[in-house]
């Protein structure tokens, strides 16, 4: 997993303002599947990719420990200022290798975070600090999309970020690796007998300044300001435009507010 995706300070601190929480139902099911055969109360939990820490901290009412590893050192000090807990520890790591002691982990999760990896060495690693019993839980979610109560309306905003944005605008400044999270993780396989998939949606209140912020978090979008900051940022205004036209709206974005539905997919397994 490479760090220069995701080191700089001003992407961190989006991903920390913009990007979701887990829904509490996901996490829930998380729980639930753990309890079937590992008794609570549980011990240790970590967290792989953790970005700014919200994966990490719906998880602190659960666990005794958690510990949250990220390639970046940025997000992890962005972890710790925003998510933080007395129960979670947030650590740099490089990589498929996490100092944590073997057969000592209740539950490892990635969440959006797997197709980043090397799935044989991080499988590998999973395996190693899993107890028996222990639980993998690998997790993600499609493009939040914008809806309102117009069906038409509806179309031409799915239309503008599916097609428009991601596709003829960034496609090209996507990596490979975001193709996984597009096939909503159907390619990738647990190491183990007891699997299974959960699909999940969440529905919550959003406005046009909040949407546009965690557009900018994209992998993609970033790639493209590096390049060229204008392009980027002129990109995003067409965007802006794109979507009041849309709506026939002429307000500031802050006032624009709609409700965003998120597809989540999720693979669990037990060790």
């Amino acid at each position: 997993m490479s760090s220069a995706l995701f080191a700089a300070k001003s992407h961190a601190q989006l991903y920390a303002k913009f990007r979701p929480f887990p829904p509490d139902l996901l996490v829930k099911s998380i729980i639930t599947y753990l309890s079937k055969k590992v008794p609570a109360p549980f011990k240790n939990a970590v967290d792989i990719g953790c970005g700014s820490g919200q994966s990490s901290f719906v998880l602190s009412p659960y666990f005794e420990s958690i510990t949250g590893f990220d390639v970046s050192e940025a997000q992890i000090k962005y972890a710790q200022e925003q998510h933080s807990a007395p129960n979670i520890t947030y650590k740099v790591s490089s990589g498929n290798c996490w100092s944590i002691a073997s057969a000592s982990v209740q539950l490892v999760t990635f969440a959006q975070s797997f197709h980043w990896f090397d799935s044989e060495e991080a499988f590998r690693e999973v395996e190693r600090i899993l107890i028996p019993n222990g639980v993998i839980a690998v997790y993600g979610y499609s493009i939040p999309i914008p809806r309102v109560d117009d069906q038409t309306k509806n179309a031409k905003l799915k239309e503008l970020i599916e097609k428009y944005l991601h596709t003829e605008k960034l496609g090209d400044y996507w990596r490979k690796e975001n193709l996984v999270v597009e096939r909503a993780y159907a390619d990738i396989t647990l190491p183990f007998q007891d699997t299974c998939r959960e699909n999940f949606v969440m529905e919550a209140q959003s406005s046009l300044s909040e949407y546009l912020g965690y557009l900018k978090t994209w992998s993609s979008f970033q790639k493209l300001y590096k390049e060229d900051c204008q392009k980027a940022n002129n990109l995003l205004q067409d965007v802006k435009n794109r979507f009041l036209e849309i709506l026939d709206k002429t307000k500031c974005q802050e006032e624009i507010c709609f409700t965003l539905h998120t597809d989540y997919f999720m693979l669990l397994g037990r060790k």
